[in-house]
C-alpha cells in the first residue's frame, strides 16, 4: 500500500478516540452497458461501486472514498498498471476485469479564516463545459475518451489545499501537489485508443521503431506542481485569476533516426500557466468567460519524423446560458486555441475553434430528463453528439438510455471514433 495511505490510516487509527458524533457511511453503485452500433459486439458491461467514509478526526473531518469497478466485458481496460501513474498513486489491483482503488483520502480543517484540505483529492478550476482549459489541476483517465463524467474520469492527487479569507468578498488558494501523476490514456487494444494524427505521431517508411513508455516525473518535491487562485466578488461578477506551476500531463514525443532505426520517446515537460475566469447573471442569462496561456507547450511538427516545436499557447472560451423557460436549461459555448510564435508547419492548426450545445429539459415534476449535447470542431467539421434520457425511479435511483455518436474525417479529433458509436444503458443508485 502506497505510504501516504498508510499514514493518513494510521492518523485515523490514531485518532478514534476523538470523534465527536457518529461516523456516517454512504454510497453510489452505478452500472452501465454499451453496444457498438457498428458491430453489435458489447463494448462495456460495468459495474461501479464508490463507498464514503465521513468522521471525525484531529478536530477535522476525515473523508476516505473506495471504489471497485467490475467490466466482464474486457475492451475498454488495462491489464496492467500505467505506468502514467507516480509512485504514490494508482489502484491497489488493476486487470483486464477491472480495479480497486482508493478514489479520494483526505482531512478537511476550518478556522476563522483559513481551510485546509490535505490527501487524496479532486480540485476543479474553470468555468468551461465539456472541454478543459483551467480544469488541469487532476489529470484524466481517458478509457472512454471523453465520455465518462469527468468527477469519475478525473484521477486524484495527494495534494495540500488551502483557502484563506482575504476579506468577505475574496478568497486566496494555494496548492502544493507533491503527486506527479499523468493522464490515462486508454490501452492500444481498446476501441478508444488514440489514433488521430493530431494526437499520436505518424512515422513513414519501412524503419524499426523502438517507442520508449513515458514514465511519471518520480522526485517528490522538485517534480511536484504548484498553483494559486485568487477568487472575488466584484460589482457582479464572480471572477478568478489563476497560476498553475506543473506539468503537462500529456507527453511530448520526440524520435531519432539511428541508421535504419527510429528511436521514440517520450517525456513531461513544465508549462506555466496564467488564466482567469468571470460569469455574472443577466436576468434569464447567464454569461461566462474562462482564459488560459501557457507557455512551453510541445506542437506536432509535419516531418517524416514526429517533430515537435516550442511555443506558448492561448485558449478561451465563451459560454452563455438560458433558463427563460420553466424546466428548460440551454448552454452554448465557443472554445478557441492559438498557436502563439511558431513559423512552421504544425500538424494542427494555430488557430483551432469548437463550438458547443447543451440542451436539458425536464418533465412530470423533474422525474424525466430529455438531454443534448453537441460538440462540434469548426476547423475540421468532426464532433460528438450525445442525446439522453433520464428517468427518475425513486429518489435515490436514476435509470437512463442514450447514445454517443462520432462524426467526421477519421484523421481528426472527434472523427478517429467514427466507427465506435454505441448506445448506452445503465443506473445510478445512491444508498
Amino acid at each position: 500500500m502506497n505510504k501516504p495511505v498508510l499514514l493518513l490510516l494510521g492518523l485515523s487509527l490514531s485518532g478514534l478516540s476523538s470523534v465527536n458524533h457518529a461516523a456516517d457511511i454512504s454510497g453510489m453503485l452505478k452500472s452501465q452497458s454499451a453496444v457498438a452500433t457498428n458491430s453489435g459486439n458489447t463494448q462495456q458491461q460495468e459495474w461501479l461501486l464508490d463507498v464514503e467514509y465521513q468522521g471525525s478526526l484531529l478536530g477535522g473531518d476525515l473523508t476516505a472514498i473506495g471504489r471497485v469497478r467490475l467490466d466482464t466485458d474486457d475492451d475498454l481496460n488495462r491489464r496492467d498498471r500505467a505506468s502514467s501513474f507516480s509512485s504514490i498513486n494508482g489502484p491497489v489491483f488493476n486487470g483486464p476485469d477491472g480495479a480497486v482503488e482508493l478514489r479520494e483520502l483526505y482531512w478537511d480543517k476550518a478556522t476563522a479564516s483559513s481551510y485546509w484540505r490535505i490527501g487524496k483529492q479532486q480540485v476543479v478550476w474553470g468555468e468551461a463545459d465539456g472541454l478543459k482549459l483551467l480544469d488541469v489541476i487532476n489529470p484524466q483517465s481517458y478509457r472512454e475518451f471523453i465520455l465518462d463524467d469527468f468527477d469519475d474520469s478525473r484521477i486524484p492527487l495527494w495534494m495540500v489545499n488551502m483557502e484563506y479569507n482575504l476579506n468577505d468578498n475574496s478568497v486566496l488558494q494555494l496548492l502544493w501537489i507533491p503527486d506527479t501523476t499523468t493522464h490515462e490514456l486508454a490501452p492500444s487494444n481498446s476501441p478508444f485508443a488514440l489514433s488521430s494524427p493530431s494526437q499520436v505521431p505518424q512515422v513513414n517508411g519501412n524503419n524499426n521503431i523502438a517507442i520508449k513508455e513515458a514514465e511519471a516525473p518520480g522526485k517528490l518535491f522538485k517534480d511536484s506542481d504548484a498553483g494559486l487562485r485568487l477568487t472575488s466578488f466584484i460589482g457582479g461578477w464572480d471572477i478568478s485569476l489563476n497560476y498553475l506551476y506543473h506539468y503537462v500531463d500529456t507527453p511530448v514525443v520526440r524520435a531519432q533516426l539511428q541508421g535504419s532505426n527510429i528511436s521514440v520517446t517520450q517525456t513531461y515537460e513544465r508549462s506555466h500557466l496564467w488564466g482567469g475566469t468571470a460569469s455574472n447573471a443577466f436576468g434569464d442569462w447567464t454569461l461566462r468567460a474562462e482564459f488560459a496561456y501557457e507557455t512551453d507547450r510541445y506542437h506536432r511538427t509535419e516531418s517524416s519524423l514526429p517533430g515537435v516545436e516550442k511555443a506558448d499557447q492561448w485558449s478561451s472560451v465563451i459560454g452563455l446560458d438560458w433558463q427563460g423557460w420553466s424546466d428548460q436549461f440551454v448552454s452554448m459555448q465557443w472554445f478557441q486555441t492559438t498557436i502563439t510564435g511558431s513559423d512552421n508547419p504544425l500538424v494542427n492548426d494555430k488557430r483551432e475553434e469548437v463550438i458547443s450545445l447543451l440542451w436539458e429539459s425536464t418533465f412530470y415534476n423533474e422525474t424525466l430528463t430529455l438531454s443534448w449535447r453537441h460538440l462540434h470542431s469548426l476547423n475540421n467539421k468532426d464532433g460528438l453528439v450525445r442525446p439522453k434520457v433520464i428517468y427518475n425511479l425513486q429518489a435515490n435511483l436514476d435509470i437512463y438510455v442514450g447514445a454517443d455518436i462520432f462524426y467526421g474525417d477519421k484523421q481528426a479529433l472527434f472523427g478517429q471514433f467514427k466507427e465506435e458509436d454505441r448506445v448506452v444503458l445503465g443506473f445510478e443508485w445512491g444508498f
